[in-house]
């Protein structure tokens, strides 16, 4: 019997690849960010130009998210991720070969259509090959793959840049290492295709259907309201801290820093909290609560600036928590065979709270106002609480009346109340020959 501590050896292979994989799409996303100036300095543009192409690459990824995850529940997770990561591989290394600013843009959005299959691909064959009581830290595994990798990416590149490596080996050699991890993929997955070979699979429910689940649009705009608290934090304290607290740019970028390890830390302790519990729910609303209330504290400016990095990194903590919670809370709002398309529907919220909340915060540092970005981050924050707990009171409700359904059902269908039924039939029938 396995503890539910430990994963046997066939669940720990899956996990490890699909980690693996999660970590380069995640990499992907940030190696480039060094080599910009050099792109620019050699091929031509300005940043005006360069920003089209990481446009082209989160509009791709969000557009095709939901279809790659309609995609994944008719054909399996198997193919669309080997199939993606190949892409973005492929995508992202042949950068090296650009010539002329419209080429990167061009291959920015084919890397971007690669990095749309990841989500949905990931977290249904994790649901598929994991036990239900180790979910959740199959899950912070995954989560913290990908949070490792975007780290990984500006400094891996500049380490390469300290060494005087040219800009396009250094992309084509990233994207080589993609290409192998795909046909190592290719190799080995069928460790996590066995519980559903030759299995037909049930077609996910129409999205139509999800665009009136309640439930699940509710969850949608949990992950709008996280993704718009945390983009505030990630893109504008810096500049935020320095203006409220009156400190140089490098404490500032500190501070951030502090967030983010703390963040990173504490996913992986967050799985083994979401297995231990049912109440992934409470989970989320605590932490984030905290959370909320630690980057509230910080707009006040009633703290020494030391103080202030214990405080935002705690608000980092509590987000890192959350994460396996969050996921598994999203696997049981799933059908058995809408895994992909569920996941791949609210991770889109993900992409839209940052579009929605990045112009706000911006105006709200324009109008020289560095306080109430902090103090909107918590209202987010605040507003994501609010989510989980409607989208716990509609989960109830459904099941309730689900129930209710099933009781109707008997009621009508009652083999007992259908034998009365027959009994009675045939004793009018016989009152009505006697009277006869």
């Amino acid at each position: 019997m396995v503890s539910v501590i430990s994963f046997p050896r066939r669940e720990v292979r899956v996990i490890g690849l699909i980690t693996v994989a999660h970590f380069l799409s995640h990499f992907y996303l940030t190696a480039l960010v060094p080599f910009y100036q050099a792109i620019l300095s050699e091929i031509g543009g300005n940043w005006t130009t360069l920003s089209w192409g990481i446009v082209a690459y989160v509009v791709c990824t969000g557009v095709l998210q939901t279809p790659m995850g309609f995609l994944v529940d008719r054909v399996g997770g198997r193919p669309v991720l080997i199939g993606g990561m190949l892409i973005l591989a492929g995508g992202i290394g042949s950068i090296g070969f650009a010539t002329e600013l419209w080429h990167l843009i061009a291959l920015m959005a084919v890397a971007g259509i690669g990095n749309s299959v990841f989500h949905p691909a990931d977290y249904s064959i994790i649901s598929i090959s994991v036990e239900e009581n180790r979910l959740g830290k199959a899950f912070s595994f995954h989560s913290f793959g990908g949070s490792s990798g975007m780290v990984s990416g500006p400094l891996v590149m500049a380490i390469a840049i300290n060494f005087d490596v040219p800009w396009r080996f250094a992309i084509n050699a990233v994207g080589a290492i993609g290409i192998f991890v795909a046909i190592t993929l290719f190799l080995l997955s069928g460790i996590f295709s066995e519980k559903n070979s030759g299995k037909r699979r049930d077609a996910p429910p129409p999205f139509r259907e999800l665009l009136t689940s309640r439930p699940l649009l509710l969850m949608f705009l949990f992950y709008v309201c996280a993704s718009g608290a945390n983009a505030g934090i990630v893109h504008f304290s810096v500049p935020a801290l320095g203006q409220l607290y009156s400190i140089p740019v490098v404490a500032a970028a500190i501070a951030l820093t502090v967030y983010q390890i703390c963040s990173l830390s504490c996913v992986l302790p967050g799985g083994f909290l979401a297995d231990s519990t049912k109440r992934h729910d409470l989970i989320m609303i605590v932490c984030l609560g905290i959370a909320g209330l630690m980057i509230a504290l910080i707009g006040f400016d009633f703290f020494p600036f030391w103080m202030v990095v214990g405080i935002i990194g705690i608000g980092g903590a509590m987000r890192g928590l959350v994460t396996a919670a969050r996921d598994v809370n999203v696997r049981h709002s799933a059908g058995k065979h809408s895994v992909g398309t569920v996941f791949a529907f609210v991770s889109t919220g993900f992409l839209f709270g940052g579009a929605v909340s990045l112009p706000i915060y911006g105006i709200l540092l324009d109008l020289g106002t560095p306080e109430i970005v902090f103090w909107a981050s918590a209202c987010f924050s605040l507003f994501s609480v609010g989510t989980v707990v409607l989208h716990k009171k509609s989960r109830v409700s459904a099941k309730n009346k689900s129930k209710e359904n099933r009781d109707s059902l008997y009621l009508t269908y009652n083999p007992a109340r259908f034998g009365d039924h027959y009994k009675n039939y045939f004793n009018d029938k016989k009152k009505s020959k006697n009277f006869k």
